[in-house]
């Protein structure tokens, strides 16, 4: 506690000092545990959840007795989806499903808001960016030691996922998006300290996301690779080198693509002794036909509540209900958001998008060195993981992705301008 509290300690700093590093303490740990979702509790609860909570609570307290101004980012959009879920779920035929869906999405938006206070605190942004680096390269480190020694516990896997590492994230797209999200986090915060334990660092990170043989997260850390280079570019020598950077990307892939048939080398992979390529390149194909076939049923379904959506959370069980030949989760924020929420929720999302996408615009001209980015040395690195999160929206559901509700209250917090303390 003494060391949390002497990382937010600033000259003339309020009476609320020590209530602020307990908030910070809540905060970090929560953050710390982020990958540990299992065992999973009642309505696909976690034991970080109970860290979520405490951090929620314990912010109040602290809004109660600060005595300053408190901000509430992404409020509209958060207000409007709560609001398209309540009233699609009442109208909607498993209320009790979307009511417990709600009260998930109403704690993260808490844990969101929450964190946004307490990280304009001095130093809180850095400790808080630094405890998400730093536990990221200990928890790939133990998986990929778990693969090693053959611990199957350690290194969680599942039945019903071949031998995918999972960790404790329970869920391989899920486990590949959070390795992805940390090493743009390490690369943002600049931590480890060291360059051979950073470079370290990513080894471990980009190991973990194999283990995981996820397709979708190989394509999220490309995206963001691109977008890197590209704003790298850009601060170099201006837009029409960061505009080069896109175009020699899209024309190498364009001309991958057109010198070999797609469908030739996933047949290739799926045929090969390589398991990595079996379950990654090999089932391409496949993952790509399942997920059309949820966009159609997914259509299906909202024509029957085209107003009002069929509530949060409902997909899955309204198809086994309705008996359709392939009754999974929608997979897709974009459509989840229209299905089971209504114009009203495919409004909310894309104002959500907006918003985020204007504070890391903001978030990216800040001069580096100056106000909050002086705490987080790359920024751009929390913008690309962002963007990843933005592109993996098209075939998970991230928006129930607890980090990704890290991401918003940190960007939000690098596009603000620092807060004065009270007299």
């Amino acid at each position: 506690m003494t060391i949390v509290t002497a990382a937010v300690r600033a000259p003339g700093l309020a009476r609320d000092e020590g209530l602020t590093g307990t908030v910070a303490s809540a905060a970090c740990a929560a953050i710390v545990f982020q990958p540990i979702l299992r065992p999973a509790g009642p309505g696909n609860s976690s034991p970080v959840d109970v860290l979520t909570l405490a951090t929620v609570l314990l912010s109040v307290l602290w809004a109660a007795t600060c005595g300053r101004r408190l901000g509430a980012p992404y409020c509209l959009a958060g207000g409007l989806m709560l609001l398209s879920g309540a009233v699609a779920g009442l109208a909607g035929p498993l209320p009790s499903t979307s009511l417990m869906n709600l009260g998930k999405e109403l704690l993260l938006l808490a844990w969101c808001v929450a964190l946004y206070n307490i990280a304009r605190r001095p130093g809180v942004l850095r400790l808080l960016t630094a405890s998400f680096a730093y536990a990221a390269v200990v928890w790939a480190s133990v998986l990929v030691t778990a693969t090693f020694l053959h611990l199957t516990a350690v290194e969680g896997i599942s039945p019903t996922e071949g031998d995918r590492k999972l960790f404790t994230l329970g869920d391989p797209n899920y486990a590949a998006t959070y390795w992805v999200v940390s090493l743009l986090m390490v690369y943002a915060a600049q931590r480890p300290r060291s360059a051979v334990l950073r470079w370290y660092g990513y080894t471990m990170l980009v190991w973990a996301l194999l283990l995981s043989q996820s397709n979708g997260g190989v394509l999220e850390l490309g995206v963001a690779l691109v977008f890197l280079f590209a704003h790298r570019a850009y601060r170099a020598s201006g837009p029409a080198a960061a505009t080069a950077v896109v175009l020699i990307v899209a024309l190498a892939i364009g001309g991958a693509l057109s010198a070999a048939s797609l469908t030739d080398v996933q047949d290739r992979a799926r045929q090969s002794d390589q398991s990595l390529l079996v379950h990654t390149v090999g089932r391409s194909g496949a993952s790509t036909e399942q997920r059309g076939t949820l966009l159609r049923e997914s259509l299906q379904l909202y024509d029957q509540q085209w107003l009002t959506g069929s509530g949060p959370g409902t997909t899955k069980q309204l198809f086994q209900d309705q008996q359709f030949p392939y009754a999974k989760e929608a997979h897709d924020d974009y459509l989840a958001a229209l299905v089971e929420r209504g114009p009203l929720g495919a409004l909310a999302l894309l104002i959500l998008l907006a918003s985020a996408a204007w504070r890391a615009s903001q978030a990216l001209r800040a001069p580096p060195g100056a106000g909050f980015t002086a705490q987080v040395p790359r920024p751009a690195g929390l913008v690309a993981a962002l963007l990843a999160l933005a592109v993996a929206g098209a075939y998970y559901e991230v928006l129930h992705f607890r980090f990704l509700w890290v991401l918003l209250a940190l960007a939000a917090v690098l596009a603000s301008a620092p807060e004065k303390d009270p007299p």
